[in-house]
């Protein structure tokens, strides 16, 4: 009665977002010709109701992330306090741009840092756990850091706090902004299971190579022109996921192909395949037997005109139930050839080599690397 009306009620209270420049849109994993359809008013996909559900899920995640720390010996304020982080152009005039802030949290040494609360899918938390940085995070806590700068120019510090939505995990990034210089550095990664790593890993021109973007997309509007696609196919999850399905209507994409080597990370998790693919297959002549005495179950009843028999402390039983199909034979032929779509499949695969491979010789490399940002990592 209720499962099935969730997410159309959600879809019925969506309102689409006008684009303009904001820090939650600064990062340089955004693709900057979907930000340039945005701007250009592009006729864009609905959202599903169950992502926008999802979305809602994050903002509840985030609440009650709030209430947890309010409970705690830390000084939480300033919530959704707005700031003026820069000021870029947009439809022709000076804009500034605007951002809220999850607030400010004192420690009981009296130091104040920005805090910034994200919940995430499994997925998305478990590459950040193994060593990715949430790079569009970051952008948007330097955001946040150079408007609070306006306010209190000593508060350089920010907590960045990540919750996997899944598992309840979480992965706290404490950062130091250098705004003289453009830098951000990633002090100390804590993840809720106490582990602590410190990689005083630095990111050089985040805050300028935004506010860069931001001017590239005004420019392409103004000028009712598109920047480059930055994938060289759909086949990413970028694309996947893009309300501008047409983008790649008509275009002859490159082929994904080439070798590269292996990454390290990736070799406990590719064992683990094989071995489990290895005991699965131990189990396929049980499987068959078990597909073999289901049959006969079934034409035990069919043969009896019944659909479940008891005895001896056991019963068989077989429900009928409905499925939709398309009857192409009352079709005509060209209906049925306009209505045929070809889609591109890959078929993924992972076994042990044969022999090692000789790290000294050159390594084969697709040549489709990804461009460098220009963003630098130092």
């Amino acid at each position: 009665m209720l499962a099935e009306l969730i997410h159309p009620l959600a879809l019925m209270e969506h309102q689409e977002w006008e684009y303009r420049p904001r820090p939650s849109n600064a990062g340089p994993d955004h693709c900057i010709r979907k930000l340039t359809y945005h701007a250009r008013h592009a006729p864009a996909k609905s959202p599903s109701g169950r992502f926008l559900v999802v979305l809602d899920d994050s903002t509840w995640h985030e609440e009650l992330v709030l209430n947890w720390i309010a409970k705690s010996t830390f000084h939480l304020h300033s919530q959704q306090l707005e700031l003026t982080c820069a000021t870029t152009t947009f439809q022709g005039q000076p804009f500034p741009i605007k951002g809220h802030i999850d607030g400010v949290i004192t420690d009981l040494l009296g130091i104040d840092r920005l805090l910034e609360l994200k919940a995430v899918e499994h997925f998305t938390f478990t590459r950040y756990a193994e060593g990715n940085y949430p790079t569009n995070y970051l952008v948007q806590v330097v955001f946040y850091l150079v408007g609070l700068a306006a306010l209190n120019p000593h508060i350089d510090e920010a907590l960045l706090l990540i919750k996997n939505k899944n598992q309840s995990a979480f992965l706290e990034y404490r950062v130091r902004y250098d705004r003289e210089n453009d830098r951000l550095t990633v002090l100390e990664i804590t993840h809720s299971t106490g582990t602590r790593v410190y990689p005083h890993q630095d990111f050089v021109g985040l805050y300028q190579e935004a506010l860069r973007r931001f001017e590239e997309v005004e420019q392409y509007r103004d000028q009712d022109a598109l920047p480059p696609r930055p994938y060289p196919n759909a086949d990413n999850f970028h694309c996947a996921y893009c309300p501008y399905q047409f983008c790649w209507e008509g275009v002859d994409q490159v082929p994904i192909e080439g070798i590269a080597e292996l990454r390290t990370g990736l070799v406990p998790a590719v064992e683990e395949y094989l071995d489990l693919q290895t005991e699965l297959a131990a189990l396929t002549p049980k499987q068959k037997r078990l597909d073999a005495l289901k049959q006969q179950f079934k034409l035990e009843l069919r043969t009896e005109g019944i659909t479940r028999a008891e005895g001896h402390g056991y019963y068989i039983a077989s429900s009928p139930y409905e499925q939709s199909k398309l009857d192409q034979t009352k079709l005509s032929k060209a209906t049925i050839e306009r209505a045929t779509v070809k889609e591109t499949y890959s078929r993924f695969s992972a076994g042990r080599l044969s022999k090692v491979v000789d790290a000294t010789k050159p390594k084969r490399r697709s040549p489709l690397k990804k461009p460098k940002p220009t963003t630098q990592i130092a």
